[in-house]
């Protein structure tokens, strides 16, 4: 929908969504391994986390392979190579 601007942000540290009412991103969930310090040490700014902010869920089998069937394309589109993919 236009206008209405991302309805998440995935990083390889965290998810972020906008607040219902301010709009602006808030981590609202954090990736397994990682800590609230390390999020907030690598956004550059102040990290707001939602009220609700919990551990990510590990992807099923077939969010998985759905990922392994981009890998190659996507690599491809990037010129990577091999193993470097």
């Amino acid at each position: 929908m236009a206008g209405k601007g991302p309805v998440a942000v995935i990083t390889d540290l965290c998810i972020l969504r906008p607040d219902t009412i301010s709009r602006e991103l808030e981590v609202a969930s954090i990736h397994p391994g990682v800590d609230r310090k390390t999020v907030a040490d690598s956004t550059g700014g102040q990290t707001r986390f939602a009220d609700g902010c919990d551990v990510t869920e590990v992807p099923g089998t077939g969010e998985l392979e759905v990922l392994r069937d981009l890998k190659a394309p996507t690599a491809a589109a990037d010129g990577v190579q091999g193993d470097e993919a």
